[in-house]
């Protein structure tokens, strides 16, 4: 493909060399998914980024994009192009088009909750954890695995299959824990894949007892209702595959009679975040790790 540098981009980038400036590792891609993007290094520099979706996109510093589709992106066709970052200029005339495929995300009814100042401030302690999550080194490495363990408990029913799927006002997946004949719940809960602890949040509203991973590059992991951590502090490191914390029924995962939906289960989030806080997403963890072994 032939190249074309504007003026601007030459005085900025003059150490930038002549070849595909990035592309894209999946072209297609469905809603609640991800896309990944990799920038070639002899194009990498300071606020390259890439244009899409009418936002701008940093990569960390291997030159690797991760973008969050949620539902607010319309299927079809979308641009992809290499641009300065904020101002957005073109930096080459490079491009990648993106297919948004529709997916049903089927949408969930919550029970009535009222926002409380308690609440509200512990709506502001998760946003500080993500605010301060590294967008620029990368944990995480090789294949991500699953929270859970399965255990085949019969015919009908795994420990560690869904119960509730993500969609539209669940942003996240919650894991069978219970066994329906022993009653026992509590199951050791894996860290997807190598990170820093972000949060480690006890008896919120909703929540329970949660556990936020940064796995960097705006990628987070989320785990909720809890029963007990296994990490002693906010910025351990922890391996992929390491046990963390055990499954509870805390915060809404509580046993109520006038709930039907409730009882003991692991809620399991993945949210993608550029640096700037634009792009903000939750996308189906199961299938972000599905995605992210295929590519990678």
């Amino acid at each position: 493909m032939k190249i074309l540098l504007t003026a601007a981009a030459t005085l900025l980038f003059p150490y930038i060399a002549f070849g595909q400036s990035f592309r894209a590792l999946n072209q297609q891609v469905q809603q609640g998914g991800v896309l990944v993007l990799r920038v070639a290094p002899q194009w990498q520099g300071p606020q390259v980024s890439i244009a899409v979706f009418a936002k701008h996109y940093l990569p960390n510093r291997y030159g690797d994009v991760y973008i969050g589709i949620d539902k607010s992106i319309v299927p079809g066709k979308h641009i992809a192009t290499l641009v300065e970052y904020g101002r957005g200029i073109r930096l080459s005339w490079d491009y990648e088009e993106i297919e948004v495929v529709d997916k049903n995300l089927p949408s969930r009814t919550r029970r009535p909750f009222v926002p409380n100042k308690k609440w509200e401030r512990e709506r502001e302690t998760i946003r500080q954890a993500f605010d301060g999550g590294d967008y620029f080194e990368k944990y995480f490495n090789g294949e991500f695995v699953r929270p859970l363990d399965r255990a085949v408990i019969d015919q009908n029913r795994t420990i560690g299959d869904e119960s509730s799927p993500f969609g539209t006002n669940h942003n996240g997946v919650d894991l069978i824990t219970l066994d329906p004949k022993t009653r026992r719940h509590k199951r050791p809960v894996k860290a997807i894949n190598s990170g820093k602890i972000a949060l480690i949040a006890r008896n919120y509203s909703t929540d329970g007892n949660m556990m936020i991973i940064d796995h960097g590059s705006g990628i987070f992991s989320v785990y909720m209702h809890l029963s007990r951590f296994l990490v002693s502090k906010v910025g351990q490191t922890v391996k992929k595959g390491d046990v963390v914390a055990m499954s509870g029924d805390t915060g809404s995962a509580r046993t109520r009679p006038s709930c039907k939906n409730c009882g003991p289960h692991l809620h399991c989030s993945v949210k993608i975040r550029s640096k700037d806080g634009k792009s903000d997403v939750y996308v189906d963890p199961l299938a972000f790790i599905e995605t992210m072994n295929r590519i990678f």
